[in-house]
């Protein structure tokens, strides 16, 4: 299993810096007696069509997502955001997207489905990046990421479930990685040999990424099988494609999930984590 310190020239772009934000709880959350004494919330935003399909099929998905990522990276809400699929045919977009949005990012590639044909995810974050680092899971499939500092809010409960103090200038440091499982041999890789890497590189890392609707389960017994400290929730379904989130639980935790249309057939989901 090899470590890159990042994957080639095509593969790396940086945007102008912009300032880091802060977010806030959307949801609620606690309630009654059984509710939580604390909630801990920061949002990592995710763009996809949840398919087998490149993000932007015209212009107007680029001018879309664009607009999307500019509003919410710059509302001081989200700190990161993954633009799924964006491929190597995309690269040109997404990297007008960045200039637009004066945003910094890398480009995460997913796989190799020919000698120079990537698929890609591009990773968009609001300060400056040090090289993605990448395991892989197979020959052609990778888990890649980097540590970023998540802004979130820390909201305080009674016994009655009542809010009595609200932090919104919260962060959290996090390596936060993202990939593609498509297959089983995948599943069993991951299981068997980059989660205990990547375990031991740092045992307090998450995985957003997207599995085969069919691969689920698979994907969850395995990792726990492997490694009792890690779990795999599942956090929303597509028409090919399940957004799951991979995390040692000791140290994270699941909120829950938002949904807003961006452009037809291109979804972003908020996904709410929390950690302890």
């Amino acid at each position: 299993m090899r470590i890159y310190g990042y994957f080639s020239a095509i593969l790396t772009v940086s945007a102008v810096l912009s300032f880091a934000g802060c977010s806030e709880k959307e949801n609620g959350g606690g309630g009654g007696y059984d509710g939580p004494s604390v909630q801990t919330s920061a949002k990592i935003h995710l763009v996809s069509r949840l398919s087998d399909e490149t993000l932007f099929s015209s212009d107007a998905d680029v001018d879309a997502v664009s607009e999307y990522v500019n509003t919410e990276l710059n509302s001081d809400r989200t700190t990161v955001a993954f633009l799924d699929r964006t491929d190597v045919s995309g690269v040109a977009d997404a990297e007008q997207i960045l200039l637009d949005v004066r945003k910094w990012s890398s480009f995460i590639p997913l796989g190799q489905s020919g000698q120079e044909d990537f698929d890609v995810t591009t990773f968009v974050f609001n300060e400056p990046a040090e090289l993605v680092t990448a395991y892989d899971i197979t020959s052609d499939s990778y888990v890649s990421g980097r540590t970023v500092t998540l802004s979130g809010t820390l909201t305080n409960y009674n016994d009655k479930g009542e809010v009595t103090n609200v932090n919104d200038n919260i962060t959290s440091t996090v390596p936060l990685s993202y990939c593609r499982i498509d297959s089983q041999e995948q599943i069993t890789a991951l299981a068997s040999e980059t989660l205990a890497e990547m375990f031991n590189a740092s045992q307090t890392f998450v995985v957003i990424g997207t599995v085969k609707n069919e691969l689920l389960a698979e994907l969850q017994s395995a990792v726990s099988s492997s490694n009792s400290r890690c779990a795999v929730t599942e956090v929303k379904a597509g028409t090919d494609y399940t957004i799951f989130m991979l995390y040692t639980t000791r140290y994270w935790g699941y909120n829950g999930v938002t949904e807003t249309s961006v452009a037809s057939g291109i979804t972003a989901y908020s996904v709410d984590i929390a950690w302890k």
